[in-house]
């Protein structure tokens, strides 16, 4: 069974990914994170945003 987002529930999670992004960094600026959890991190939150922006331009 394939579950529909709306526009706006894609959109909702994009931004709150990207929130996301920049606490990490916030953060990694901070040292209180090592630079491979940074890494790591910041790869996963990228896929998941590229993934939702490739379904929103759909």
């Amino acid at each position: 069974m394939f579950l529909f987002r709306s526009k706006k529930s894609i959109e909702k999670e994009l931004e709150g990914l990207k929130k996301a992004y920049e606490m990490l960094d916030k953060r990694y600026k901070e040292k209180t994170i090592s630079l491979e959890e940074f890494t790591k991190k910041c790869e996963e939150l990228s896929n998941k945003i590229n993934s939702l922006e490739k379904k929103l331009n759909k």
